[in-house]
């Protein structure tokens, strides 16, 4: 049988290659090089170091208890991964490493899922040096002698792989275990004393992959053995992605209005159909116009969107095609809930300690996406799973964006205090 991939038969596209490898093995004695295998590292490159007393200018507010205590480099990590087919692949990630007389050793390594970006080319690195270290990644993290490795994700960043299948928990497991083990090439080259701890956490689309990362390792005895995971920390994922985006589905949610639902469930579906191949065969069949004709170079894309590029959350139904909008919200069998519901995260058996932070003024991923994991992994027998709300006890928000923004640092705060620096 035959692979059909982006409308073309693998078999027919193999053809010349196969043809070339034969001439090439008859006429030359050349030995065609082998694909590096997943997790080596390609390449490496150190953009930046930032001091201690320069991170420390940006906390000038801060308690002691936050006041940095390490160095902090900054590595570009170019490494073989694999794709959604599991064919080769490339992608990019960034090493943070500390460093200094008063830093912590040894050091365990944590992985950092990123948020949702729908640039093309701009992977962490640059924001990171763009923003002159004043990151929570440095400065919450790294600066306090985590090792922090975090993937810019398949198709992100200077990854040569053709798309991005965003929310999709194989790749962003692959991308982040490949990442780690790139890293460790860096790190030993570079003496850097480590633990052998791993932990995880990531913000956003991060939480999510940093649950599925648990998934994975947790499933495994080869990946457990390799990885000594002893801690987790996903920060307002979706770990119901079929449910948030159906509780949106009209632009309001429990919480308040999903200002975002129309670019994240356009960069769903495009994702999902370019990783499923089973939503539409043209945009204008789930699209109006004039968006059917352009979305899809949009996520991702060479320059930044904003909110004021699409409808507002209110005119969902003049954005999307009236029968593709009914029967998501409808049909059980819809090929896209059903992609979504293979991205969901709630059904096994967490075995290490995790604390799932959110904020319950955030109404672009509901703090709710915690709950029901949590009420799940119980259910099934897990003791090891706690929600932490860090606007608990606040005046109820009517930004629900913001609220959704701010708790990357003052989560990554909380769980560093709560969960991390005691599983050192």
């Amino acid at each position: 049988m035959s692979l059909i991939i982006m409308g073309y038969s693998k078999n027919k596209l193999m053809l010349p290659v196969l043809r070339t490898l034969i001439l090439t093995s008859v006429l030359s004695p050349t030995v065609v090089a082998a694909w590096p295998q997943r997790g080596t590292l390609i390449e490496s490159k150190v953009l930046a170091t930032y001091k201690r007393d320069t991170i420390a200018a940006f906390l000038p507010n801060d308690p002691p208890s936050e006041q940095p205590k390490c160095d902090v480099q900054v590595v570009k990590l170019t490494y073989a991964t694999v794709g959604v087919y599991r064919e080769d692949a490339t992608a990019t990630g960034v090493l943070l490493i500390p460093d200094g007389p008063d830093c912590p050793r040894p050091y365990p390594i944590l992985t950092w899922g990123p948020s949702t970006s729908a640039q093309r080319h701009v992977g962490q690195d640059k924001t990171i040096v763009n923003a002159n270290g004043n990151t929570p990644l440095v400065t919450r993290l790294a600066s306090q002698g985590y090792v922090l490795v975090s993937p810019d994700y398949l198709g992100l960043g200077d990854s040569d792989y053709p798309f991005h299948p965003y929310l999709h928990l194989f790749t962003e497991v692959s991308s982040t275990i490949d990442a780690v083990r790139a890293a460790r090439d860096v790190l030993w080259h570079s003496n850097t004393p480590l633990s052998n701890k791993v932990m995880l956490s990531g913000f956003s689309q991060g939480g999510q992959a940093a649950l599925a990362v648990q998934r994975e390792i947790e499933a495994h005895q080869s990946l457990s053995q390799e990885f000594s995971l002893v801690a987790s920390a996903p920060i307002t994922g979706p770990y119901a992605l079929s449910q948030t985006i159906l509780d949106s589905w009209s632009g309001q949610n429990e919480v308040g209005e999903n200002t975002i639902i129309i670019p994240f469930a356009s960069y769903l579906i495009i994702g999902m159909q370019r990783t499923y191949r089973n939503i539409y065969i043209y945009p204008q069949q789930v699209f109006q116009e004039p968006w059917a004709s352009k979305v899809e170079a949009l996520f991702p894309g060479n320059t930044q969107i904003s909110l004021s590029d699409f409808p507002k959350p209110d005119q969902i139904k003049t954005y999307f095609q009236p029968a593709f909008y009914k029967d998501f919200q409808n049909n059980p069998l819809n090929p896209f809930r059903r992609d979504l519901i293979r991205n969901d995260l709630l059904t096994w058996t967490p075995r290490t300690p995790t604390l799932l932070c959110g904020s319950s003024n955030d109404s672009i991923v509901p703090l709710k996406n915690a709950f029901s994991a949590v009420t799940s992994f119980n259910q099934r027998g897990s003791k090891q799973v706690s929600v932490l709300d860090v606007d608990s006890g606040k005046p109820k928000s009517s930004d629900g964006l913001a609220a959704h923004a701010a708790s990357l640092e003052s989560c990554a705060i909380a769980v560093r205090h709560q969960l991390l620096d005691k599983q050192r």
